[in-house]
């Protein structure tokens, strides 16, 4: 199937369990070392994946968000992803607020992501989509995986707030420069 087709707009839906096959492919290419596995991807769809989005380009996944929301109406991106062949149209700025859609409409409180210190151009979307920086590991995923935490708020509601002064996040490393 060519998708070289740029004037093509990816179809953003709600995953199916027949998406997980595609989902893990994606994760492999564009995640790896830290893909998540099929098994895992599997029993996160069976808790989380109703609120779960794909971008479907003539049959072919080309990208995802994925949300898990708890009990306490917090959610976390626990991941997203643009197929290369996609990138740089504005896929993955349309995934995140469908994403974030989701969380409004499900009442979400606030939806938490991490995002490697050197991946600017996810840092520039998430910081123009209203995620302040909340934190820093420099081993988040392991040794040599460091992440920033990033919170977006998304309902103003006083029984859950973010706050600034959790220190659960911090490990030496104060705001970046510009926050």
């Amino acid at each position: 199937m060519d998708i070289s087709n740029k004037s093509a707009k990816p179809r953003l839906r709600s995953a199916v369990v027949d998406d997980l096959s595609a989902i893990a492919e994606l994760e492999a290419r564009e995640l790896a070392p830290l893909a998540y596995p099929y098994f895992v991807l599997r029993q996160l769809f069976d808790v989380h994946g109703s609120r779960w989005i794909v971008a479907d380009h003539g049959g072919v996944l080309c990208g995802y968000a994925l949300l898990a929301v708890g009990p306490d109406r917090k959610a976390w991106l626990i991941g997203m992803a643009v197929s290369t062949h996609h990138q740089g149209r504005g896929l993955g700025r349309s995934l995140l607020e469908r994403a974030l859609t989701e969380c409004r409409i499900g009442d979400v409180v606030s939806v938490s992501i991490t995002v490697h210190p050197s991946n600017t151009h996810a840092i520039s979307l998430y910081k123009e989509s209203g995620f302040t920086w909340v934190g820093y590991d420099p081993e988040y995923f392991g040794a040599g995986e460091p992440r920033q935490l990033r919170v977006k708020q998304i309902t103003a509601d006083t029984r859950w707030p973010v706050d600034p002064n959790d220190r659960r996040w911090s490990k030496g490393e104060h705001l970046p420069p510009g926050e």
